[in-house]
């Protein structure tokens, strides 16, 4: 849901906020008020296309944000996650976050999504998950071929059926690559066996140890200097005990005196016990040090193996792990086993893949006729709906049809009539929806029926029934109204009113019967100001709104009748809502 949108500097507009609501909002005003660029600025702040010559007048810059409420859209929730976007705002109504987007007279322009710098594309994204812009130049997600079979399959309620097709097609898919690998590639793939188990022997036959290398290389630095660790040894081993002036024969003299010193003083006594420990410590190192050449194997046979081992775990971890340790040699290792007994498959052969693959394209056959078969029925009733509400909408002449083809495939095995078709997760249908908007027309892909107004209330009709149980979006509706009046208007508001009920509907019109049924009402007025035409915006309360419905009955000159007339029709939208 849109929440708000401030505009800045785009065409006649200096600056603006529109704030808004859930359900209906209905923009409003004389025409050339400002109104379409009010929906331009949400075309462009989600990704539309920006143009230089949009920027308004002496100004350097275009600035468009709108702060969106992203908590009812699980898809648009996920996708901000995905990108790492932090929605900016927590708060009891929902999570917001914010979209920018500048236009640069001079250089280019930028986006932003929570504060963040974003591509573009970015914009686009999320604007395709949250919003449905219908009038003469935006682009509709319901003109999409691409997505007219999933909006078919969320009308026919198949999410079952689709995930049983998908989990078939999926198993399909993997064996029929399998199958391929198997007989395109059975030189390579032995080479590939060959390969991978020498590599696993060659792991195995070193048998590294974790941190094996670092403990060679302390103890072929202790082989390396033996003589000098003697010699050390040798010297500190005197320092401390065989020397004549040894350390611990001069602190057993002075042990001597201090204990002659403690008949007198006995608080000298506990320094006497700290010093014999120390010198039995000093003396228990002398030992070690007086040993300690002694446990070195200075055998120039095992330093020869330590360096022979060091080169070969070197070289196994050049080939294997650069960069790594033994345990990054000891994953590859695993990995190449894992690949390794995939590839030999537990002696698989090509005739037990055939087997499998002719198995599993005969359930995905059964398993995308039936999806077939109950979309066609969903498409009779939808193509019935849809009729039925175009004839409210003053379009009785109008046909809505589902078309239904497959994707030739010769070779893939599925047979649709007696022709190879492509089969996918959702089966082999091709969907797509036409419409003859005049009688004696053919049958017409919905982008090259209509245009304007008559398109906008053909996506109308398409909303109402398709969207009965979707989840929630933004639906914007300019020129929804062009060439109808009266009853069909009534008819067009009671429609956009009852999308509101489910989803936010923004409608541009010119009409107070569509007006009358808004939750929201903003006037959109041109005015002068400091030398220049600027745009205003202003939500209407119940007085307002009835002396904007009356200009929009009456004109330039609103009258007492007109008023009446505004009121009544403003307590017949309010009670409906």
């Amino acid at each position: 849901m849109i929440r708000c949108l401030h505009i800045s500097n785009l065409a006649i507009i200096r600056e603006a906020t529109l704030d808004l609501g859930p359900g209906l909002n209905v923009l409003t005003g004389e025409t050339g008020a400002g109104k379409s660029i009010v929906v331009d600025a949400l075309s462009l702040v989600l990704g539309g296309r920006a143009d230089a010559e949009m920027i308004r007048s002496g100004a350097e810059r275009a600035s468009i944000e709108a702060e969106i409420d992203v908590s009812s859209n699980r898809a648009a929730t996920a996708f901000l996650a995905e990108r790492g976007y932090v929605p900016e705002g927590e708060t009891p109504e929902g999570r917001t976050i914010v979209a920018r987007r500048e236009i640069a007279a001079q250089g280019k322009g930028r986006a932003f999504l929570g504060g963040t710098l974003a591509p573009v594309g970015d914009l686009r994204a999320l604007g395709a998950l949250l919003v449905d812009l219908h009038g003469q130049h935006q682009h509709q997600t319901l003109l999409n071929p691409a997505g007219h079979r999933d909006l078919l399959d969320r009308h026919a309620g198949l999410a079952g059926d689709l995930e049983t097709m998908a989990g078939v097609a999926g198993a399909l898919r993997a064996a029929a690559s399998r199958l391929a690998s198997m007989r395109d590639g059975v030189q390579r793939l032995a080479q590939r066996i060959d390969m991978l188990g020498f590599q696993v022997q060659e792991i195995d036959r070193a048998a590294a140890q974790p941190g094996e290398r670092a403990r060679l290389r302390v103890e072929r630095d202790l082989l390396r200097n033996a003589e000098s660790i003697a010699r050390h040894s040798r010297a500190a081993y005197e320092a401390l005990y065989e020397g004549d002036a040894a350390a611990l024969g001069r602190l057993a003299a002075a042990l001597r005196e201090a204990r002659e010193l403690s008949r007198f003083d006995p608080a000298v006594g506990e320094a006497v016990t700290r010093a014999e420990a120390a010198r039995a410590e000093l003396q228990e190192i002398a030992f070690l040090l007086r040993d300690y050449p002694e446990r070195l194997d200075v055998d120039p046979q095992r330093q020869e193996t330590i360096e022979e081992r060091l080169v070969l775990l070197e070289t196994l971890l050049r080939k294997y792990a650069p960069g790594g340790d033994e345990e990054a040699l000891l994953a590859y290792r695993a990995a190449a086993a894992e690949e390794l007994s995939q590839l030999t498959g537990g002696g698989e052969t090509v005739a037990d893949l055939e087997a499998r693959v002719d198995d599993l394209r005969a359930a995905a056959q059964e398993r995308a006729a039936a999806l077939s078969h109950a979309r066609r029925a969903a498409a009779a009733r939808l193509e019935r709906r849809v009729e039925e509400e175009l004839s409210g909408l003053a379009m009785e002449r109008t046909r809505f049809a589902v078309d239904f083809r497959v994707q030739p495939a010769p070779g893939s095995g599925i047979w649709v009539e007696g022709e190879e078709a492509a089969v996918d997760a959702a089966g082999y249908d091709v969907v797509e929806f036409l419409l003859s908007a005049n009688q004696g027309e053919a049958m017409r892909p919905l982008v090259a029926v209509a245009s304007g107004g008559e398109l906008s209330r053909i996506m109308l009709a398409l909303e109402v029934v398709l969207r009965r149980e979707a989840e929630a979006r933004t639906l914007v509706f300019d020129e929804v109204d062009a060439g109808i009046g009266g009853a069909v208007a009534e008819s067009v508001g009671r429609r956009l009113a009852a999308l509101a009920a489910r989803h936010q509907v923004i409608c541009v019109t010119h009409l107070a019967q569509i007006a009358s049924h808004a939750g929201r009402h903003v006037q959109v007025s041109k005015r002068a100001a400091r030398g220049r035409t600027e745009v205003g915006l202003e939500a209407l309360d119940e007085a307002g709104r009835v002396r904007e419905l009356a200009r929009m009955i009456a004109g330039e000159k609103v009258t007492p009748a007109a008023l009446r007339h505004a009121a009544e029709l403003l307590g017949r939208g309010v009670a409906r809502l």
